[in-house]
């Protein structure tokens, strides 16, 4: 009788080993890591996953600020597709990064392979490539509308001097996306140029020095050595190079306002037009999901593209 009532070592121990778990649990690098980042997370949930979604929703129903939000099934994505203005937006913005892609990642690639040698004022060049990155869009853009200007422009002075008449250069429908692009690349150039010195500064000496031993040049060096081994920076640096170029207001808003005649009217542009111009949430965002589904398909692509040359 005296042997039942006695308690099991098992029950003794059972709420003391609980507690210890707990506070080993507590104490451990592990709960204090979750512990630091769960306000980043939350943070990350709040304003970047969460506002996605709803954008989703509301790109299903007619929100006009002093209504409250109604299902409007897919009549917004029909507008994105047949609204004449919207699908001048989107051929825009297609034909801006087509332009400025290329030539900005070239660009920026070779101003890096000649800010990598061992020349004097190397550091002082770097910087003054890497200053358009740091100034403001405001500052950038009121620069650039004096050298565009018809009658005293920097630009139009120059090609005077070699006889060519005076350009009208941001309300000429033919050359008003063109001079965003110039500027595009000039403000772009900086921020690429040091990610391609990284990389550069990554690739092995002994197989540039092996290559020429075996009597390539300066220039197979680069075509066939450099440029394959810095093909996955590329692939970040057009990546992410598309990506500015659609989320480019800033420059739009200071200088053509997406004319003349919506040659400069972008998809971003739209968005800004019909959510704070006409105050038609839905439509905006639609053009917005659609501006997504476009950058993806674009990244899909350049990935694509990038695993086909490796395996080759």
């Amino acid at each position: 009788m005296s042997v039942a009532l006695k308690r099991s070592p098992l029950t003794d121990s059972a709420p003391v080993d609980w507690r210890q778990r707990i506070y080993q649990v507590m104490n451990s690098q592990a709960f204090v890591a979750l512990l630091f980042l769960l306000l980043p997370v939350a943070l990350l949930a709040a304003l970047k996953i969460w506002p996605v979604f709803y954008n989703l929703y509301l790109s299903f129903t007619r929100y006009e600020l002093f209504e409250p939000p109604r299902f409007y099934g897919l009549k917004n994505y029909s507008y994105v597709f047949t609204n004449s203005t919207v699908r001048q937006s989107i051929f825009n913005t297609l034909l801006f990064t087509i332009e400025a892609v290329p030539i900005g990642t070239a660009l920026a690639l070779v101003i890096a392979k000649l800010l990598n040698q061992s020349i004097r004022g190397r550091v002082f060049l770097r910087t003054l490539y890497y200053l358009p990155v740091v100034s403001s869009v405001v500052v950038s853009a009121m620069i650039w509308r004096w050298i565009y200007s018809p009658q005293h422009g920097l630009l139009n002075h120059l090609l005077g001097t070699v006889g060519i008449p005076p350009q009208n250069w941001l309300n000429d429908p033919n050359l008003a996306l063109i001079s965003l692009v110039i500027v595009t690349i000039w403000g772009s150039i900086g921020s690429n140029m040091v990610i391609f010195l990284a990389g550069l500064q990554d690739i092995p000496r002994d197989i540039i020095e092996a290559a020429r031993v075996d009597g390539a040049n300066a220039l197979q060096n680069f075509l066939l050595i450099t440029v394959p081994l810095l093909r996955p920076v590329i692939l970040f640096v057009v990546v992410t190079f598309t990506i500015s170029i659609f989320r480019n207001f800033g420059l739009i808003f200071m200088l053509t306002q997406g004319g003349p005649f919506n040659r400069t009217n972008t998809m971003v542009w739209e968005v800004y037009q019909n959510v704070f111009g006409y105050l038609r949430f839905g439509r905006g965002a639609a053009i917005s999901v659609v501006m997504l589904l476009i950058v993806l398909v674009l990244t899909m692509i350049s990935f694509r593209v990038l695993r086909d040359r490796q395996g080759a």
